[in-house]
């Protein structure tokens, strides 16, 4: 999965989570458009997963209902991106490399690694090609 299809997945989730609300009212064609411009300010093309991890959490800052769709994307983030950086500092750390395992904590604390998805939406390089 790229960044983009990260971002249009979540631009769907936020169409589909729009119609549903305004299929049984409980928002207005207003608060649906100040929904979508929101979404659409924050979510670029072209952005980076770290910008993208960094952005998503935003949505429900002032759009408290798309929290449903915000959390799951945190808590993958978590799963994923943390779990593997505290993975590695405790490598680091049986390792004797302190330093680096300090260094790297402090940026998994501050969310400024670098991001490689990992997730199962990536073909494997290594399978034969049909081509």
């Amino acid at each position: 999965m790229s960044p983009d299809e990260l971002r249009e997945q979540v631009e769907l989730e936020v169409v589909e989570f729009i119609k549903a609300k305004l299929a049984t009212f409980e928002i207005n064609e207003t608060r649906a458009q100040q929904i979508a411009n929101r979404v659409l300010d924050i979510l670029k093309p072209g952005m980076s997963f770290e910008q993208l991890y960094k952005a998503i959490p935003s949505l429900d800052d002032t759009m408290p209902e798309l929290a449903i769709i915000v959390l799951p994307h945190i808590r993958q983030y978590e799963e994923n991106v943390t779990g593997q950086a505290l993975s590695a500092v405790r490598d680091l750390i049986k390792q004797g490399q302190y330093d680096a395992a300090a260094k790297l904590g402090k940026k998994a604390s501050t969310n400024d690694v670098e991001l490689e998805w990992q997730g199962s939406g990536k073909p494997d390089e290594s399978a034969p090609s049909n081509n």
